[in-house]
């Protein structure tokens, strides 16, 4: 399967999970103005809630299961079984469940107890936030004496070579056998997956975590931080107006309002990463020469299996960082 035809499958397949999200939240919310009276009492709603949350994250297992397990065997990219993935999916939407219903309780409990609590409400949900982005998970420490814990050993000579600060650094499997991925953590521990080690060298590996130091180092990850709790403030505010008829109704339509301003906002906020990935890059050429960075993107596109060219309207509607024949262009 060429890179274009997988991508592009891969990024309808989530548009349509999207709509399908989007159609279902809005169509509970919509209806239960009329149903949503024989649930009043805070027992029943909050078991509402809680088999919305679940219809919703049920809702998108085929377009997860299509994506992360049935197009990742078709292209070779992975040898985990179906029930690994299905156990690793399990794990990570229960906290996209509880989260869907703490939301839903929280608009609910809004509508209870009126407006006059909305400034209360408001810096719960921004604590909230700030607390997700605290639990964004490390990984796990290198084993002593594994080819793990060598190749860290050596990433971080050349880390080190390269005048970057040096962070403890994780490692996690994200079930691919070549996607190399890895970020900074806002705790300030560098997060790896496991195929870097198999597919880079521990020099490129430097590189790459140059780049992510880049935001650190430039307060792109700060701004980003705040553009998240602000747009989520914004949304839960919006959201909070939305007349609504009973509890339920209220923690449904919270639900829906949030879901489409989460829409909207991958509309708007990609031309900002845009313009930060495209500084990033050029943070790499202030370090090495533009022929090492070219052959570590070139490199990182093949395991990836990214586009490698797109039309610009595509580029611009849908994707955070530019096709890799831009980025090229742009060193």
């Amino acid at each position: 399967m060429d890179p274009s035809r997988y991508q592009r499958t891969r990024l309808w397949a989530g548009i349509t999970s999207i709509g399908a999200n989007l159609t279902l939240v809005w169509a509970l919310s919509i209806t239960s103005g009329v149903w949503g009276t024989q649930f009043s009492s805070l027992i029943s709603s909050t078991m509402v809630f809680l088999a919305a949350a679940a219809l919703m994250t049920l809702a998108n297992l085929p377009f997860d299961l299509l994506t992360g397990d049935a197009m990742e065997r078709a292209a070779g990219r992975t040898e985990r079984t179906t029930f690994s993935w299905l156990k690793d999916w399990g794990m990570g939407r229960s906290i996209t469940l509880l989260a869907g219903w703490t939301g839903m309780l929280f608009f609910s409990f809004l509508h209870r107890f009126q407006q006059e609590l909305l400034p209360l409400f408001l810096c719960a949900a921004g604590l909230f936030t700030l607390l997700l982005l605290c639990l964004v998970p490390d990984g796990r420490s290198a084993n002593h004496g594994t080819p793990l814990q060598k190749f860290e050993e050596n990433l971080s000579l050349e880390i080190k070579t390269l005048g970057v600060k040096l962070r403890p650094v994780r490692w996690y499997d994200n079930g691919d056998l070549e996607t190399v991925s890895g970020h900074i953590t806002p705790r300030g521990v560098v997060s790896l997956s496991d195929s870097v080690a198999r597919e880079l060298t521990p020099r490129e590996a430097a590189l790459m975590v140059a780049r992510e130091e880049y935001y650190r180092r430039s307060g792109a990850c700060i701004l980003i931080q705040v553009i998240v709790a602000f747009w989520t403030l914004l949304g839960v505010l919006l959201a909070s107006v939305v007349p609504s008829l009973n509890p339920v109704q209220a923690g449904l339509s919270g639900a829906a309002v949030m879901s489409a301003w989460c829409f909207l906002g991958l509309f708007i906020w990609p031309t900002l990463n845009r313009i930060l990935a495209k500084k990033a890059d050029a943070f790499l050429t202030s370090l090495v020469t533009r022929d090492e960075v070219r052959s570590l993107l070139i490199k990182i596109e093949r395991l990836n299996a990214t586009d490698i060219s797109l039309p610009a309207v595509k580029t611009a509607v849908f994707h955070p960082i530019h096709p890799m024949q831009d980025r090229l262009n742009l060193l």
